[in-house]
């Protein structure tokens, strides 16, 4: 059973907090990674998206030793095919979603995507931090560009100290909008409403990898009055990164 046992009044589709909504995390680029496999899905989902309201879309891909492929080259031209077969009015711009592992600092050599050329979504395992973690981090920032930690409520090895920790060195945090229905389980269901009361996020994506279960959160994610007005806030800041 979903985690929609909240004080609510209205679902995600209801609350129309995604008219003109800026997504800034998704795996919609095809044949890339674990997300989209095809250009064709793409564009089914993007015309969904549009329907939705979606105005604009940051796709980000991984980018991890795992996949060595991944490199920027390759990586846009296989944007630039999706922005030709794409005709929608939704806007596609390209960055990246960066592993923090032992393959980060050739990914660095070779140039990093960043949001609004200095925001930077990064992310680790989430078991554990990777060897350095807060170095990575301090080097980035070092370099002129922000940290951004994609869905820092799915990772267990983190407790409130952590979050309180990275946000007092000034790194962003960026929420899963399907965290909060549960689809990646009751803890981060739980911690991602927690983080969001708190005030800790500083953006909110949908980490889209297929259309399902998106369009399920979109109809059944039950929100409270307040988490409708914190997400809205997040929201125009997502549009700051366009």
């Amino acid at each position: 059973m979903m985690l929609t046992l909240f004080s609510s009044r209205k679902t995600l589709g209801k609350s129309k907090l995604l008219q003109g909504m800026t997504d800034v995390h998704s795996h919609l680029l095809p044949g890339v990674d674990d997300g989209v496999p095809t250009c064709d899905e793409a564009l089914q989902i993007l015309e969904r998206l549009q329907e939705l309201g979606v105005s604009r879309m940051y796709l980000t891909p991984h980018i991890m030793a795992d996949l060595p492929g991944n490199e920027p080259e390759k990586l846009k031209k296989q944007f630039d095919l999706l922005q030709q077969a794409w005709k929608g009015q939704v806007e596609l711009r390209l960055a990246g979603e960066y592993m923090l592992d032992n393959g980060f600092e050739q990914q660095r050599a070779w140039g990093l995507m960043a949001m609004a050329e200095q925001h930077l979504l990064v992310e680790t395992s989430y078991l554990s931090s990777p060897p350095g973690f807060l170095n990575m981090l301090y080097d980035l920032s070092l370099d002129g560009y922000v940290p951004v930690l994609a869905h820092p409520e799915r990772y267990t090895y983190m407790e409130e100290e952590d979050y309180q920790m990275l946000k007092g060195k000034g790194y962003a945090f960026q929420l899963n909008l399907m965290s909060l229905y549960g689809v990646y389980g009751r803890r981060a269901a739980a911690v991602s409403r927690y983080l969001l009361k708190g005030g800790y996020y500083d953006y909110v994506g949908s980490d889209l990898h297929r259309l399902h279960p998106f369009d399920e959160t979109v109809a059944h994610l039950a929100l409270s009055r307040s988490e409708v007005d914190r997400l809205r806030v997040l929201m125009e800041n997502n549009h700051s990164l366009w």
